[in-house]
């Protein structure tokens, strides 16, 4: 139970984009309930999220938004969720479905838990990110093999200095990401601003990570698994990844 005082922890899945990279597969449904076995993308992230202390979860959807709200009503998650209509998908990025996200969110009482509706990962990654008992921590993988369109992060002394598919970064950032306190309430205002332009939630972050230098507590995947599903050929690495995690699984049960 939640002590007086204590933050509770929303969680945010941004899952309202087209993902025309994926078509075929995507024409008929949304991203987050392609499946990876026997269970969709969106599954496997909230079965994660049950085991921990999430007050709540807010999944932001727009392109096919019915199929994600009908999946989640048949589904047995054990967390409450919230569906978050962006309905300016076509022609918005993820910074703005992030804002509409953060309409329900207090920073005064609440942390957020971001992720992208796209990733698999370890469960003990999730785990390690949200008991961090930094205010504000990522998860970055280690940079040998940084690709162009990678959203990268420079590191400097244990903590995010700037973040971005456009900075020298030394790091791969995983979409997955913790915030609070001044920084979240500052990030939600940021948002709030108006746009000329598409933009990624990246770019008004690393504005505030240039304000706030040693804010964002980074954390190291160290070898655990984790994946972005952004092509077929990614979807089937992911496949294979999902059932290297089972017999881990299964190994540590």
């Amino acid at each position: 139970m939640r002590e007086k005082g204590e933050q509770r922890t929303k969680a945010i899945i941004l899952a309202a984009g087209r993902s025309t990279r994926l078509r075929p597969l995507t024409e008929e449904v949304p991203k987050c309930l392609l499946y990876l076995s026997d269970e969709t993308i969106l599954d496997y992230q909230m079965r994660r999220l049950a085991k921990l202390e999430i007050e709540c979860v807010l999944i932001v959807a727009g392109y096919k938004r019915g199929l994600i709200q009908k999946h989640v009503e048949k589904s047995d998650y054990d967390l409450p969720v919230t569906i978050v209509d962006n309905k300016l998908f076509y022609e918005t990025d993820n910074a703005y479905s992030l804002s509409l996200a953060l309409e329900h969110v207090d920073p005064a009482v609440d942390a957020v838990l971001v992720l992208d509706g796209d990733i698999l990962f370890e469960f003990e990654l999730l785990r390690r990110l949200v008991q961090s008992p930094h205010d504000n921590a990522c998860i970055v993988e280690e940079g040998e093999k940084i690709q162009p369109e990678d959203c990268k992060i420079v590191v400097k002394n244990g903590s995010a200095a700037s973040i971005g598919k456009s900075v020298p970064g030394n790091a791969v950032y995983t979409s997955m990401i913790k915030m609070s306190n001044e920084l979240l309430t500052e990030f939600k205002q940021a948002l709030k601003e108006p746009r000329s332009r598409r933009e990624w939630y990246s770019e008004p972050l690393n504005k505030l990570l240039l304000k706030f230098p040693s804010a964002m507590h980074v954390l190291y995947t160290n070898g655990m698994l984790r994946c972005e599903i952004d092509t077929y050929d990614d979807l089937i690495q992911a496949r294979a990844v999902r059932q290297r995690i089972a017999q881990l699984e299964h190994r540590n049960a």
